[in-house]
C-alpha cells in the first residue's frame, strides 16, 4: 500500500471511529425519547453494538500505528431476532419513526464506509474483518427496517426479553 493509500485509510478509519461514536450518542438519545420498555431496550442495545463497534476499530487503529499487522478475531455479535408478535405499543409514535428513518441511512452509510475500507487492504484477514462489519451494519439496517414497518403499521415495537 503506497503512502497516499495509507493515508486515506487512516482518515477512514478515523471517520468511522468518529461515525461510531456518533451512532451510539444518536441511540442513546433515541433511547431517551422511546416511551416504550421495548423502544427504550433496542436502542439501547444498538448503542451497546455501536460502543463495540468503536472498541473494535479503537484497537484496530493502535495496531496500525504500532506497525502491527491487523489481527482481530472475526466478529461474533449475534444481534437477536425479537419476534414478540404482540409487541408494545409506542406512544412516541411518529418521532421514534422519524428516528427509525435515519438510523436506516446511517446504518447504509457505515456499510459502505467499512465496505470502502475493506476494498483498501491486500491483507485478506482485515479485508474480512471490514466486511464483517460491513455485515454487522446491515444487521442493524434490518432491525431498524423490521421497527420502522411495525411502527409505521401498527404502533408497535417488537422487542423485548
Amino acid at each position: 500500500m503506497n503512502e497516499d493509500a495509507k493515508t486515506k485509510l487512516d482518515i477512514l478509519l478515523m471517520e468511522a471511529m468518529n461515525a461510531e461514536v456518533e451512532a451510539k450518542k444518536f441511540y442513546t438519545e433515541a433511547a431517551e425519547k422511546a416511551s416504550s420498555n421495548a423502544g427504550r431496550s433496542l436502542f439501547r442495545e444498538l448503542a451497546d453494538f455501536e460502543v463495540g463497534h468503536y472498541e473494535r476499530l479503537k484497537k484496530i487503529i493502535e495496531s496500525r500505528n504500532k506497525g502491527l499487522k491487523i489481527e482481530s478475531p472475526t466478529p461474533t455479535e449475534e444481534i437477536p431476532v425479537k419476534a414478540e408478535v404482540e409487541g408494545e405499543f409506542e406512544p412516541n409514535k411518529d418521532e421514534i419513526v422519524k428516528v427509525l428513518g435515519i438510523g436506516i441511512e446511517a446504518e447504509k452509510k457505515a456499510q459502505a464506509k467499512y465496505r470502502e475500507i475493506a476494498k483498501m487492504f491486500d491483507d485478506e484477514e482485515a479485508k474480512s474483518l471490514f466486511n464483517n462489519m460491513a455485515e454487522e451494519e446491515r444487521k442493524h439496517q434490518t432491525i431498524l427496517e423490521n421497527q420502522f414497518y411495525s411502527m409505521s403499521n401498527t404502533g408497535k415495537i417488537i422487542w423485548g426479553d
